[in-house]
Order: structure tokens, then sequence, then C-alpha cells
């Protein structure tokens, strides 16, 4: 018997949609499997995430549901029986919950699962056999050898121009609007995105997670290179009201990070040395964290512990919905802006000694 636990749920889903709602099943066969094993099937959809799950009886397994329109899931195959959190992520995969029966098959172990049966799934294998080859040689590159700079943009580069190609031939795809934000990355460079975005079709952008998608291509246009930066105020570790503008005249890194965040904690060693080293020369920093409510403690002790004292903090400890980080786009931590004294963006996401060599060509050796 399938077990469906619903681990954040909002109102009840309105009675129209409901109306609409259309019936997917999967159905999966795994050819070896010894433990007692378990698949698990995760989504979000209409303000709910859902984990169901099914036990393998020789390697055979099944979900059904109801669904108002297709979207994307995950499928984590626990060969080991060893719990949802504990398996690989090499055990996860993607897949589309939409209309129809859609087969997950391997002759053997998870590692070879392949789905089929409905449109989506079929259009995801496709893109996932494509790119294949190139993800095969990345993998083969050790992430430590420097030597291996250009060779990995080079394999890069190739990959983002298959998704590319798949997306101007698919534009009606949900998969492609998926590949989309892949290709895009974790903060998109509208310049580079928004042509490829123009690929998708006209049925496709109506949707509303691709509409809000735009509107963020949108928006990160604010904080490109060459742009103003957008002015902000908000209140430091004193409660005193900053705004950016009052910093005019000076170079300027705004410097987005958090308390809980650790690769901002490793970062910060690089920037108290970039500040020490420039900050007579009309160089300083204003920090916005994305500390939580009731997180202030946490947030002044770690900048008394990383020895950021020197320069200005501000925060209005609201997470993710910080209204500085909303304005800049921020979608992931550590990410900075440096500027120029007259305000302009002329770099971006500086890490390690790359914000000395930067302040270096800009302000002159120190």
């Amino acid at each position: 018997m399938i077990k469906k636990i619903i681990l954040c749920a909002m109102s009840i889903m309105p009675l129209q949609l409901l109306a609409q709602a259309t019936e997917f099943t999967i159905v999966g066969k795994i050819g070896k499997v010894s433990h007692p094993a378990k698949a698990y099937l995760s989504y979000g959809t209409e303000g709910r995430f859902l984990l169901d799950s099914a036990e393998l009886k020789d390697g055979s397994f099944s979900f059904k549901g109801t669904i108002d329109h297709p979207f994307r899931g995950t499928l984590i195959i626990d060969e080991l029986g060893l719990g949802v959190r504990k398996v690989d992520q090499t055990r996860h995969f993607n897949c589309y919950i939409e209309p129809g029966i859609i087969k997950v098959e391997s002759p053997d172990s998870a590692v070879h699962l392949k789905l089929s049966g409905t449109a989506l799934n079929d259009d995801l294998e496709r893109l996932k056999s494509a790119i294949k080859p190139v993800s095969e040689q990345l993998a083969l590159l050790p992430a430590s050898d420097k030597n291996n700079t250009d060779a990995r943009k080079a394999l890069m580069d190739k990959r983002d121009e298959i998704m590319k190609q798949f997306i101007k031939n698919n534009p009606a795809s949900l998969v492609s609007f998926d590949a989309l934000k892949q290709y895009g990355g974790v903060t998109p460079d509208p310049l580079k995105v928004e042509p490829v975005y123009d690929y998708l079709s006209n049925s496709l952008k109506a949707d509303k997670a691709v509409k809000e998608y735009y509107t963020m291509l949108q928006n990160l246009k604010k904080t490109a290179l060459g742009q103003i930066a957008p002015d902000f105020t908000q209140a430091d570790t004193a409660g005193n009201k900053i705004s950016l503008h009052d910093f005019k005249g000076k170079y300027v890194l705004v410097d987005f990070w958090a308390s809980w965040c650790g690769p901002c904690r490793h970062e910060n060693p690089a920037v108290v040395k970039a500040f020490n080293a420039y900050k007579d020369k009309n160089f300083t920093i204003i920090s916005v964290s994305l500390d939580a409510p009731n997180a202030k403690a946490k947030w002044l002790k770690a900048i008394h512990d990383d020895g950021l004292t020197g320069w200005t903090h501000v925060s209005d400890l609201n997470y993710w919905s910080n209204e500085v980080a909303a304005l800049y786009s921020i979608r992931s931590i550590p990410q900075n802006f440096l500027l120029d004294k007259q305000g302009k963006i002329v770099a971006k996401n500086l890490r390690g000694e790359d914000l000395e060599a930067k302040l270096r060509e800009l302000i002159g050796a120190n």
C-alpha cells in the first residue's frame, strides 16, 4: 500500500481545481533488488509538498494520484532500505508528473533507470541522453585540478549549447523551461538567458512559473554590470537607518551574507583582508545579513567572531525575505557587488583574492 505524507499543507484546494484534476500512474520495475527496498515520490503542488512511498515487491512498485497540471517531481529509489534521508543522490531522479502511465524501468539497479510512456518524460530522457557524454567527461575532471579550468569551461559551454538547442527545438515542452533554468544557473545573466527564453512558445510563457522567471530576469537587469546599484535603506546593528546613497564618492562592496551561511563565513577572511588593505583608500563595505527573525544575537556574534567590525552592517532580520536581498534578486549567498565612486556596478561575486585584485586594478597598488 502506498503511504502518503503531507509534509506541509496550506488551504484546501479550490473545488474548481479538483474538478479539473486528472489521474497519473507511475509503474516501476527494477531488475535486481535483494533488500527490503522502497521507492519514494516527492513533489510540490498548490502550496503543498508531498512525499509518497511504495514498497518494491520483486522489484515492482507503483504510484497513483490526481493532479490539475503537469509539474516536475523527484523519484527516489531506496534499494538498500536505508530510509529516504540516507539515499545517495545517484538514486534521485527527476521525473514529470503528468496524466497517463509513466513507466520506470531498469534491467538491474536504479543506476540505469529510464522513464518513458508520457510526452514530458520522453522529452526528459532525450535531453538526458544528449547531455550524458558531456556529463561523463565532466565527471572525469578532478574538481581540485586548476589545470582543467579551460577543459571544464569548454565542456560546460558544450552542455549549455546542447540545452539551448533542445529548448529551441522543443519550445512548448515544460522540460525546456526547466532546461532554461539549468542553463541560467543560480544567478542567471539576463543578457545570456533572455535570448534563449525567447525560444519558448507563447503557451509556455503564459505559465505562472515561467512568468515569474521572466520577471526575475527583468529584475536582474537592474543589477547588471554597468548599472547604477539600486538604492536602499536598512537598519544597522544599533537600529540606525543606513542608506546606500550615503556612501557615494567611495568604492563600496555591497556584500550579502548570513551568520548561518557556511560558505559566507568561509569567505569572510578574504573580505577582511581586502578591507584592511584598502580601507584607507576610499573603500568600504556594507554587509547585508539574511539572518532570521529573533537571530540578532547570532548575527552580532558572527560579526565579532569573524572580525567584521570595521565596516557597516545592516539587516531587517527577515531571512530570505530581506527587502534589500529582494531588491537585488538574491537567490543564493554569498553574493557581492562592487560599486565605483558614482555607485555604478563594476564587478560582481568576487571571491577569495579576486576582490583584492579588482580593488588593486581600480584604486592602485596598496
